[in-house]
């Protein structure tokens, strides 16, 4: 099954939230041919395809349709039906990443073992089943503070629930999660980094310079984030090394998001994984000379990887919805940003704000990290999603 024009595979993707439609927008440049499953026909994706089945996520059905329309799936989202994909491997259906290495990433406790496994550093952890369980496991764990985290279903920031042993030990918070959680011991960072890492279907393994983050404080969304990272040689070596072994490890092809923490003693930690393009990764549209769309989408057909290297120092700043409530919504500001050099705006089409919700970026280029951070400072100054209604 080919596209005619292009002669390249034809891809479905399970999902066509933001990160499907920047796919789609990469993909245009190849005449690719993209299928999109989505249960909104209005989502971010699914506005710039005529190539779309209507469907939820976890339909099996649904997503047999797609795969009967394709060469090879890949998915935006974790949250997706793995049965489903498993099935169509055993027929033959190229799925990347594989449903197996889903199956582990799905399942933060999966994902912890799969690192002690493979001897790759990470916080010191205790598998739960109930919250009566959790003081227990925090007085084995030693230490006061802790992450705790559902094993399935969060994302950005959702799922995650920081506490004290004093807390729990005094029932002065209500626990928040009486089901499968990981609890983790709270590491002390000062930085939190991330490298994307491509695997070709050859095995050729390409990764990005690593990106330092920050994040906001209540929502646990990222705000900004730099490349080149503030880090000195070293650690940028030592994360770069570190996110390849663990990739090397799933043994198959995908794109990869290994975010990090950088404790104070300049250890690094493996925090979790992303099987797919990362928000950390959005910056490579304008800033690298091949984007993680284009990396994904060279993966997908087989051909080679491209160039990971930066043209110039690159920011990301996030759009997100303001905490006056859900609505029409506009975003203010843009004739002001849009005059100061290397400002490039992304905005996703959501049709709703809402508190937090992430609705676009921006992404700053300057001759050097300290210009290009000045920029951004002044652009998320200027930026603003106000409410219509």
């Amino acid at each position: 099954m080919k596209d005619k024009k292009s002669k390249l595979p034809v891809i479905g993707v399970i999902g066509g939230g933001q990160l499907g439609r920047m796919f789609l927008e990469n993909a245009s440049r190849y005449a690719g041919q993209v299928y999109i499953l989505e249960n909104d026909n209005q989502a971010p994706a699914a506005q710039l395809t005529n190539h779309y089945v209507q469907g939820n996520l976890m339909d099996g059905q649904a997503i047999q349709t797609l795969a009967e329309k394709c060469d090879v799936l890949t998915y935006e989202i974790e949250h997706v039906n793995t049965n489903t994909l498993a099935q169509l491997e055993k027929q033959g259906k190229k799925v990347i990443p594989s449903s197996r290495i889903l199956k582990v990433i799905q399942d933060k406790g999966k994902q912890k073992q799969f690192y002690q496994k493979h001897k790759i550093p990470t916080s010191p952890f205790k598998l739960v089943a109930k919250s009566e369980s959790w003081l227990e496991a925090m007085e084995e764990l030693g230490g006061s503070k802790f992450a705790v985290k559902t094993r399935e279903g969060g994302y950005d920031g959702r799922g995650v629930f920081l506490t004290s042993i004093q807390e729990v030990r005094e029932g002065k918070k209500d626990l928040p999660f009486d089901q499968a959680v990981m609890i983790e011991k709270y590491i002390p960072c000062k930085k939190e980094l991330a490298v994307m890492v491509a695997v070709g279907q050859s095995g050729e393994v390409k990764s990005f310079p690593t990106v330092d983050m920050d994040f906001d404080s209540k929502s646990n969304l990222v705000m900004y984030l730099y490349t080149p990272a503030d880090i000195n040689r070293d650690i940028e070596a030592e994360a770069q090394e570190i996110a390849k072994k663990v990739v090397k490890a799933f043994d198959g092809p995908g794109l990869f998001a290994v975010e990090f923490f950088l404790d104070h003693n300049d250890k690094l930690y493996v925090n979790e994984i992303a099987p797919r393009p990362h928000n950390s990764g959005h910056h490579t549209i304008e800033g690298a000379y091949t984007s993680q769309f284009d990396q994904l989408f060279r993966i997908l057909t087989g051909l080679p990887l491209g160039d990971t290297r930066f043209k110039k120092a690159a920011v990301m700043v996030n759009i997100v919805g303001c905490e006056g409530g859900s609505g029409d919504y506009v975003l203010s500001g843009m004739n002001e940003a849009l005059k100061i050099p290397g400002v490039y705006i992304h905005l996703y089409g959501k049709a709703v704000s809402k508190p937090d919700r992430k609705l676009g970026h921006v992404t700053i280029l300057g001759d050097t990290i300290k210009e290009a951070k000045r920029n951004a400072d002044l652009v998320k100054s200027l930026l603003h999603i106000q409410l219509t209604e």
